[in-house]
């Protein structure tokens, strides 16, 4: 994965959000919160007005598999875009976008299928798969307290 490189203390990362369902809309309050710049972008107006009254940074109506929409969402400008639409195609496709048109530094995206992820991880994109962070979490917090007899 390519790291965004800062050169100024005083820069504030751009970060832009696709998909502004639960887990898009916690990301983008987060990021916003953290004093970051965010650009969320959904298709759906219903699901950028349920971002808070404190959420700091801007929303687009549109879809992101349009080129237009990214320009629009000064995609070339962006360090960082995070995907978490439901659909792992749309979100391969959304990433490949950001990656390899719009040149961003660093690509997240949410994998849903777990199947999914090594095309992902092939393709230089970053893997959010919640598979594996329930699984992680999981062996952390109930195995990690059991005591086993050797």
């Amino acid at each position: 994965m390519k790291m965004a490189r800062i050169t100024s203390l005083n820069y504030k990362m751009y970060v832009i959000v696709v998909g502004c369902g639960k887990i898009g809309r916690e990301v983008a309050v987060e990021l916003s919160r953290m004093n970051f710049n965010v650009t969320v972008i959904d298709k759906h107006y219903a699901e950028l007005s349920s971002l808070p009254e404190t959420f700091g940074g801007f929303t687009i109506v549109g879809d992101a598999t349009e080129q237009e929409t990214l320009k629009k969402a000064k995609a070339n400008k962006a360090d960082i875009m995070v995907v978490t639409t439901p659909n792992d195609p749309t979100n391969y496709f959304i990433s490949m976008l950001g990656e390899n048109i719009f040149g961003i530094p660093q690509v997240l995206s949410l994998v849903n299928n777990h199947e999914n992820s090594e095309l992902f991880k092939k393709s230089g994109i970053g893997v959010i798969s919640p598979i594996k962070l329930s699984v992680d979490n999981f062996k952390e917090n109930v195995l990690g307290t059991l005591e086993f007899e050797v």
